[in-house]
């Protein structure tokens, strides 16, 4: 469904994309994580035909993003940072705008009793969309991006500000419409979101360092480092700066540490934990160059 292939887009002198290649298939979840600044939403802007590539080929739903900007922008649907309703319109009035854009006529009553279903919206159909909570509101965001059944869904940063309970309810529906069998294609920079994805990209300056299964990057990462934890009353400065650390901060009543795997081993009492995608992106981002890494030219199909 989005195929990338070496792109990149300069504005000016700085490359926000250099040479980024990804696959995305029916049915998956694909996560593009990554600090603030690494690429993620000018990607985004690429794939739906916001912005067009400095070099290299993308296609998305099978159109050239380059040459069809217009039809991709028809087969997709696309949710951006902030929550991109009309607030003066009321939920109901959002989705038939929206369906009408793309839906015969005869259609759009039907994909919109739908969709008022599907996310739960029946008790706030008649409400100013502006009067929503800020969850309800992302709701109805990702609704209106899907009201029309797009193959390929692109969803920017779309739980930034909610609480854990809306954070969690959102996944729920984005999951749903991969089970639907829409690609679907998600920026965050919450490492434990991240986990929630079929398969991850994780950018950084504009390069993808690694992409794979949250698991096969956590294996990855352990393949130059190790992850620990301990308790001491060492200043974190003193741990930080001892050979053989690459990082450090406090976790509980103690410290997580990120040893080097052949490098030498503090003396201090350690107790070896398994790596989550914080750790794997600070293993991966200390690596001596990115493009050096055979993972950023492309993962697996």
């Amino acid at each position: 469904m989005v195929s990338v292939e070496q792109v990149s887009r300069q504005f000016g002198k700085l490359a926000a994309l250099d040479r980024v290649s990804l696959q995305v298939r029916s049915g998956e979840v694909f996560g593009l994580l990554g600090p603030n600044g690494s690429g993620k939403t000018t990607l985004i802007r690429v794939l739906t035909g916001v912005l067009l590539p400095s070099a290299g080929r993308a296609l998305v739903a099978g159109l050239d993003v380059r040459r069809y900007p217009d039809r991709v922008k028809a087969a997709i649907g696309y949710a951006t940072q902030e929550a991109s309703v009309y607030r003066d319109l009321t939920v109901r009035e959002n989705l038939e705008f929206r369906a009408r854009l793309y839906l015969g006529a005869r259609a759009v009553p039907h994909a919109v009793e739908e969709t008022i279903r599907r996310f739960g919206l029946q008790d706030f159909a008649h409400q100013l969309a502006g009067a929503l909570s800020g969850g309800w509101r992302q709701r109805l965001a990702i609704a209106q991006a899907v009201v029309h059944g797009p193959k390929v869904v692109f969803l920017d940063e779309p739980t930034t500000g909610l609480d854990p309970v809306s954070r969690r309810t959102i996944w729920d529906l984005i999951h749903q419409e991969a089970a639907r069998g829409a690609a679907v294609v998600v920026t965050t920079h919450y490492m434990d979101e991240a986990e929630r994805c079929h398969r991850l990209a994780l950018l950084y300056g504009g390069k993808v360092i690694a992409q794979g299964t949250p698991h096969e990057l956590e294996q990855q990462a352990l393949q130059s480092a190790r992850v620990v934890y301990c308790q001491t009353s060492l200043p974190l400065e003193q741990i930080r700066a001892m050979p053989g650390v690459l990082d450090g901060w406090p976790s509980g009543n103690g410290i997580r540490l990120i040893l080097e795997n052949n490098g030498p081993t503090p003396s201090l009492p350690l107790q070896t934990v398994y790596p989550n995608l914080e750790d794997v992106f600070i293993v991966l981002t200390r690596q001596p160059s990115p493009a050096d890494n055979p993972a950023s030219k492309g993962g697996p199909e």
